[in-house]
């Protein structure tokens, strides 16, 4: 058992990690004025991507990274909530977990309609959609283990629910490192899309 909440603690980090470098490239250095990479520039303050405050949020990629956000927290509650042993907790973060994923993956087919094609949009919707059947997946995993007694054997439902939370893991990293994906999101922002113009951006 031990090795188990080792093992979905590990998992969980890698998930903040990728939401660190999605803030940190998406909206922090978005954010810095082109003076600012002087030599003397002071050092950057250490994030943490969990607790930094997303504003405003008012474009279609401030949404969409705030989503993540709060997908990444959800993680971190089933984490926590598996390190305690406690039932109902794992039950309701896992809730959050699909529910959120399957508006990462609502928002990406609305926001990948002004994306141009190719294979980093493709990329990206397949990794967005994998992520929410996984979540509905795990949503059913974990509510096994929850009602199970405490004499159960349940290192094979383990093995399931490890296997899951490292596929959505990669498809996590997938999608927080679309970098292309963000940068036509803030193009669609700035600019009005027209079907008959488009975009001539190369995947």
């Amino acid at each position: 058992m031990a090795e188990f909440k080792k093992q979905v603690k590990d998992i969980s980090v890698k998930f903040e990690d990728s939401l660190l470098y999605l803030i940190d490239n998406q909206i922090i250095n978005n954010d810095l004025d082109d003076d600012d990479d002087d030599d003397d520039q002071e050092e950057q303050q250490v994030i943490n991507p969990l607790e930094y405050k997303i504003q405003p949020v008012n474009t279609p990629k401030e949404r969409f990274i705030e989503l993540i956000q709060k997908a990444t927290k959800s993680i971190n509650s089933l984490s926590s909530s598996i390190d305690k042993n406690e039932r109902s907790n794992m039950i309701y973060a896992t809730r959050d977990i699909s529910t959120h994923f399957t508006q990462i993956n609502e928002e990406a087919t609305r926001i990948c309609r002004n994306v141009p094609e190719g294979k980093a949009k493709e990329k990206f919707l397949e990794n967005t959609s994998k992520l929410k059947t996984s979540s509905v997946q795990m949503k059913i995993n974990i509510s096994v283990k929850a009602s199970s007694d405490e004499s159960d054997d349940v290192n094979e439902l383990n093995s399931k629910i490890i296997g899951l939370l490292e596929l959505m893991e990669q498809c996590f990293e997938v999608v927080t490192h679309s970098d292309r994906i963000y940068n036509d999101m803030d193009f669609a922002s700035d600019t009005s899309f027209s079907t008959s113009g488009g975009w001539n951006t190369v995947s």
